[in-house]
């Protein structure tokens, strides 16, 4: 089964150039902490903000990519991880054309009702890239109940742990 999640939060490691990307269900009980670079942190922040680069990014570009080719995502899926690596991928829904076996039409020239054969087509991803890519084309983003239940939260429990109050700067009070 899968389990819609929402980005809640992205943090920068202040140890490392890396950005955690915090992925929460919808009852804040499962939490997904993945740990990105600082382009792919940087660039999922813009879309979480809305905003907008004055040059498309490479994820504006494959937005932009899909809606011109009118091939739909219906959404991403965390599905995997291996050796503290998670992977993901791409759903996306792509119409192919019925063309009747007794016709040398070409395609473009067919009716509209043949061009009525939807099929799901899944693409690799990194799930940085699919994040960024799913907030930009207001999809959902899913992970399978098995991440979930591998990955634990103990990952950024440990890192909370090793955090001391000088890492989040100084505190005005």
């Amino acid at each position: 089964m899968n389990i819609p999640l929402k980005v809640d939060a992205i943090i920068a490691d202040p140890n490392t150039d890396a950005q955690i990307v915090i992925l929460k269900d919808e009852q804040n009980l499962d939490l997904l902490s993945i740990w990105v670079g600082m382009a792919e942190g940087n660039a999922i922040r813009l879309a979480l903000e809305g905003i907008t680069s004055p040059r498309p990014l490479t994820h504006d570009l494959l937005k932009d990519f899909l809606h011109h080719l009118k091939v739909p995502l219906e959404k991403i899926l965390i599905h995997s991880m291996n050796g503290g690596t998670y992977y993901a991928s791409l759903h996306l829904v792509q119409t192919k054309i019925k063309k009747p076996k007794d016709t040398d039409t070409p395609e473009d020239n067919l009716p509209e009702t043949l061009h009525e054969e939807p099929e799901e087509v899944t693409v690799d991803a990194r799930p940085s890239d699919a994040i960024a890519l799913a907030l930009r084309m207001g999809v959902p983003i899913y992970a399978t109940e098995e991440v979930l239940h591998k990955k634990g939260s103990e990952n950024l429990d440990n890192w909370l742990e090793k955090l001391k109050p000088t890492d989040f700067g100084p505190f005005d009070a």
